[in-house]
């Protein structure tokens, strides 16, 4: 299931599978399935399970009477029971154990489940969702995983891309971060450069956007000037970068003619239609930012077939598009 069919199961109860590399976002698609629902008056409550020992996860899940075991000194209300009618997010499902797979399966299919040192079992009223960063069928085929859990939770299955793969998002959320990163340490006057956007928009980001925010604040924090400059970056992306930057500005130029003169042109007609999608095909805005007379723009434009009219459709429907996401 992709991102577009998205809002065709923000509203059901069956259980909802998250995958994707660490830092993709799950644990954010999780809150953003939450509060698009129509249940989103209720709770939403997280529990990471890698960071619950194997003894205690039983007790947190599904809580336990006073007296059931050393230590149980009044009554606990589990995850399950607490959450009501609202929505349960477990992270990191791929950490339990075959034994915790067990009992999760049952509340899954029965729709109940029974506190520690309890007779009694409880309706789980709740909404499901979890994520990992796993590869489950890989656990599965080793044994690790319980085959009839997978299938039970990966009916409707969101497999989050690394950002990299998705300029679009990576473009969004580049700039997103950045006016953060801005108001945050108070830099207002702070620029996003093109040239540094480009060395952005083209690296891997291999942890995706954690990494991706860690950047900009270490580059919003020591920069000194009224625009983000390459010297900014930290070692690290530098190091990362300088592999394939090279053999990337071979292939960059190579897009152009020999001849000088032809390479100019076009050039500048690459540029131009670059800048009139980075400001939506907003003539003026585009005009202003560039540093050239709205007139000499227009005649630009008409000169290399740019229709600022498409491109600002084209945007406008990729907003819908987030939206409805």
């Amino acid at each position: 299931m992709n991102l577009s069919q998205l809002s065709k199961i923000i509203n059901i109860n069956s259980p909802i599978l998250i995958t994707g590399p660490s830092g993709t976002g799950k644990s954010q698609m999780a809150q953003k399935i939450f509060k698009r629902s129509r249940i989103n008056r209720d709770q939403f409550l997280v529990l990471h399970l890698a960071s619950i020992k194997e003894d205690l996860l039983e007790s947190e899940l599904f809580g336990h009477r006073k007296g059931s075991f050393t230590g149980a000194s009044e009554n606990k209300l589990g995850y399950f029971q607490e959450v009501g009618k609202g929505t349960l997010f477990l992270d990191e499902i791929g950490e339990l154990s075959l034994e915790s797979q067990k009992k999760l399966l049952y509340v899954l299919e029965e729709k109940k489940f029974t506190p520690i040192g309890s007779t009694a079992a409880f309706d789980f009223q709740g909404r499901l969702i979890v994520a990992t960063n796993k590869d489950l069928k890989a656990m599965v085929a080793a044994g690790s995983f319980r085959e009839d859990l997978f299938f039970r939770l990966s009916v409707f299955h969101l497999e989050l891309d690394p950002i990299h793969k998705n300029k679009e998002i990576l473009l969004s959320e580049l700039r997103r971060q950045f006016e953060a990163m801005k108001i945050l340490y108070q830099k207002n006057h702070l620029k996003l450069g093109v040239e540094i956007e480009s060395l952005m928009l083209n690296a891997v980001w291999k942890g995706n956007f954690r990494e991706l925010k860690n950047c900009l604040e270490y580059m919003v924090v020591v920069s000194d000037g009224l625009e983000l400059k390459k010297e900014d970056f930290p070692e690290w992306f530098l190091s990362d970068l300088k592999p394939n930057q090279a053999q990337s500005e071979i292939d960059f130029i190579s897009h152009f003619p020999q001849d000088f003169n032809q390479a100019i042109e076009s050039f500048e007609e690459w540029y131009l239609k670059a800048m009139f999608e980075r400001f939506e095909g907003r003539v003026n805005e585009t005009s202003r930012l560039l540093g050239m007379s709205k007139t000499t723009l227009i005649n630009k434009a008409k000169k290399y077939q740019i229709n600022t009219l498409q491109i600002r459709a084209r945007a406008s429907a990729q907003k819908e598009t987030r939206l409805a996401a």
